[in-house]
């Protein structure tokens, strides 16, 4: 009887063990290795994550910065599997594929993180580069100004980003409003007042700016 309630006992202990390491750790696959990983884990994962994006933009070589930026895609995915709703996750993968040029896949990442919160400051400042470094000034411009609407207004970027679109759509006053802003954010900026310099001795009717209007 004794040894009976003992083997119960320890059915009973290992089946709580059991269920608790079910609760507690998850398991996924990612390129051929297993991760075990629970929720307290987010932290950890956005932490790295960020830690990598830090290094790889500082990086010298091209084999460093491959490197680092296949570590922070690593974490980017592993926190996406955690929690499906982080716009982290979504804007450092959409990041990720910008890099690699894999458009498609870099606007489906932003489109998530967009249609989760479309007032997150860092979805539309992202979202803006992606644009913007495919020339597509007007789609960048519309996620500039939203991440300038929703917290980003001190964001030195984002401030010389509207004004250098505003300047090549040939809008100089309102150019000239946003590289001011930059300018008082980071005021040692030598290149900056040198450039709203030359745009105030701007002489309008001599300058090839307003062809774009007139076409």
């Amino acid at each position: 009887m004794i040894k009976k309630l003992i083997y119960i006992l320890i059915l009973f202990i290992l089946c709580i063990n059991s269920v608790f390491a079910q609760t507690q750790n998850a398991y996924l696959n990612y390129n051929g290795y297993q991760y075990a990983f629970k929720p307290a884990d987010k932290a950890k994962f956005l932490t790295n994550a960020y830690v990598n994006m830090l290094l790889w933009e500082k990086a010298l070589t091209v084999e460093d910065k491959n490197f680092y930026l296949k570590e922070a895609m690593r974490y980017y995915f592993l926190l996406s599997k955690i929690d499906p709703k982080s716009i982290d996750a979504q804007v450092g993968l959409g990041r990720v594929y910008d890099e690699y040029k894999l458009d498609k896949f870099a606007k489906e990442h932003f489109f998530k993180a967009y249609n989760f919160d479309n007032r997150n400051p860092k979805t539309n400042f992202y979202f803006a580069n992606f644009y913007y470094k495919r020339n597509d000034f007007i789609t960048a411009l519309f996620y500039y100004k939203r991440a300038y609407q929703y917290g980003f207004s001190k964001n030195y970027e984002v401030n010389y980003k509207i004004g250098t679109i505003h300047e090549k759509l040939a809008d100089i006053e309102t150019a000239k409003k946003f590289y001011v802003s930059a300018s008082k954010i980071k005021p040692q900026n030598e290149e900056l007042i040198n450039k709203i310099r030359l745009l105030d001795e701007l002489k309008y009717d001599e300058s090839q700016y307003y062809l774009k209007i007139n076409h």
